[in-house]
């Protein structure tokens, strides 16, 4: 049976789209651009969407410090795993990278 109306979202949050299977052209050179020590490999091997967005973000510093809190500090369902620990590793470099370029400008 077809309905023209679409199905409501299963959560409380608002519909998502489709998440990412690979890493955009623009995140791949970000990575390459950033220090070694702060690049996220797994991140973006486990989770390309997220690599991707942080390249999408990374140009406007004011939005990133939230999007950065979001991810370690998410309020999905607790049925959710969570991170594995060297993406968290990785999230929290990132974070002290954002830090720092936040206390840098004037």
């Amino acid at each position: 049976m077809t309905s023209s109306t679409p199905l409501a979202p299963s959560s409380s949050h608002p519909e998502r789209q489709p998440q990412a299977q690979a890493l955009s052209a623009d995140a791949h050179a970000w990575l390459a651009g950033l220090p070694p020590r702060y690049q996220p490999l797994a991140t973006a091997r486990r989770h390309p969407h997220i690599v991707n967005r942080l390249c999408e973000l990374w140009a406007t510093p004011t939005d990133l410090p939230a999007y950065m809190r979001e991810l370690v500090l998410s309020s999905r369902p607790v049925r959710r795993e969570g991170f594995a620990f060297e993406v968290l590793t990785e999230l929290a470099d990132l974070q002290a990278l954002v830090d720092e370029m936040q206390q840098a400008r004037p």
